[in-house]
């Protein structure tokens, strides 16, 4: 998706106002906290998805976004 709106001279979806890479990265950083604190791998992963399930959906049903970067003109 990202090399398809690359191509196509858009911006890529994953950096709009959508929440989908902040999500991933806070989904990610759940399960890596976790696995450093020598909780089981497959609790770890369970807990990194609902991280980011959570948010993804929260982003949804309360139409939830980034704020949008304006550079002064």
């Amino acid at each position: 998706g990202v090399i398809r709106d690359i191509l196509a001279r858009e911006i890529p979806m994953v950096l709009r106002t959508e929440v989908y890479a902040t999500a991933c990265i806070l989904g990610g950083i759940v399960h890596t906290t976790s696995l450093m604190l020598h909780v089981d791998a497959s609790i770890a992963t369970i807990a990194g998805v609902a991280t980011t399930l959570t948010i993804r959906l929260a982003a949804i049903r309360w139409h939830l976004s980034l704020p949008i970067f304006a550079p002064r003109q």
